[in-house]
């Protein structure tokens, strides 16, 4: 059954996602702007963070065990088949990332941000959809 939180969690993610997208506008030389990229590193690490809040919120459902970081948490909803492979690789690195950036944001690689908005942050609404579809 779907609850409120899970729905909560994934609007909350799909916002901070499409903030990202309105503040990038495929425009590359957007993250040239300080403003534009704090704007986006912020929402990505919202979005990062709220499917951090999902994958343990479905362990946590599910008595899957208690994983002891977020990457383990992403670990553990592959192994009991909640997510693919892929979709593993990818929240962890995503999680990597914010946890950089939420250290040091001096250390941002704008090549890799870019990469990260055009490429990876679009499957975390697929992450959303593949926790929504175990739980039907």
């Amino acid at each position: 059954m779907i609850d409120d939180l899970i729905i909560c969690t994934i609007n909350s993610m799909e916002r901070s996602i499409h903030r990202v997208y309105e503040v990038y506008e495929q425009e590359p030389n957007h993250l040239l702007d300080v403003t534009k990229q704090d704007s986006i590193v912020l929402n990505i690490q919202r979005a990062c963070k709220a499917a951090a809040d999902l994958a343990i919120h479905t362990i946590a459902e599910y008595h899957f065990g208690l994983p002891q970081t977020y990457e383990e948490s992403f670990d553990l909803l592959y192994r009991k088949g909640v997510i693919d492979q892929s979709m593993k690789d990818n929240v962890k690195n995503l999680e990597k990332f914010r946890f950089m950036a939420a250290e040091d944001a001096k250390r941002i690689n704008l090549n890799e941000l870019k990469r990260m908005i055009e490429k990876d942050l679009g499957e975390l609404s697929s992450f959303g959809k593949q926790i929504l579809e175990y739980k039907i």
